[in-house]
């Protein structure tokens, strides 16, 4: 597989050698719109304690995706416009939120990995998934043609893929098993830059292992790191 085009971006400056960890902060205003979601149906009520991973509200145009509580913290409804604010923020650990007595009844019709697909759903991971044509919320309840994962992120400032994955090959690894046993029959193509290092190596050696992974190697030139591009070519 081939492209042509794209264009390389010369940009001034460099990342810095350390992370600065941030304080922990008092207060967490959590936006209930975004580009993608709209959380009218808030879930919580004024005062309430909620804790880690609490559903806040949910989207009811988007299959209910929920907004869950990052933190543990105490709810305030007015504090800012559109939004559900968590104050008295915990700074220590605390025990999770525990949601599997509040996930409703996941029908067995829907099979082992569609079952697993609408409970990724109502555990929030769901939003991190895009339809690669429309960018919008791909159907827990459809079956997917195929799934696209890609290594590429060709955006300003954003650390390297393999700078990303040089210390995390095998959970990477994990978690192509994990999206292939929410499929039925269906291919995983993964996307990754046309080089040569020994990461690179190391991932096409792990790819031949699966026969569900097709592999596809694309320039590192902008925008081919695009879904639409991608699902089209």
């Amino acid at each position: 597989m081939k492209f042509r085009g794209g264009c390389d971006i010369a940009l001034e400056g460099r990342p810095t050698g350390e992370v600065e960890v941030l304080p922990e902060p008092e207060v967490l205003h959590l936006p209930l719109r975004s580009c993608r979601f709209t959380f009218s149906e808030v879930s919580v009520e004024e005062g309430e304690q909620v804790q880690p991973g609490r559903v806040l509200a949910k989207d009811p145009s988007n299959y209910s995706v929920p907004l869950l509580a990052p933190r543990a913290g105490t709810v305030r409804l007015e504090e800012a416009e559109n939004h559900v604010t968590l104050k008295q923020v915990s700074k220590v650990a605390e025990e999770p939120y525990h949601p599997d007595e509040d996930l409703p009844h996941i029908p067995k019709a829907l099979g082992s990995a569609g079952m697993k697909r609408y409970r990724l759903l109502m555990l929030g991971a769901w939003q991190f998934l895009y339809d690669a044509h429309t960018g919008e919320l791909p159907d827990p309840f459809g079956i997917p043609r195929a799934v696209l994962v890609s290594t590429l992120n060709l955006d300003p400032f954003v650390a390297r893929g393999d700078v990303q994955l040089s210390k995390r090959l095998s959970s990477f690894t994990r978690g192509l098993e994990h999206i292939q046993s929410l499929l039925e029959y269906q291919p995983i193509y993964l996307v990754v830059p046309d080089i040569r290092s020994e990461l690179a190596l190391q991932v096409r050696e792990m790819v031949r292992g699966y026969a569900w992974v097709k592999m596809v190697q694309v320039p590192l030139s902008y925008p081919c790191d695009n879904f639409t591009i991608l699902a089209r070519t």
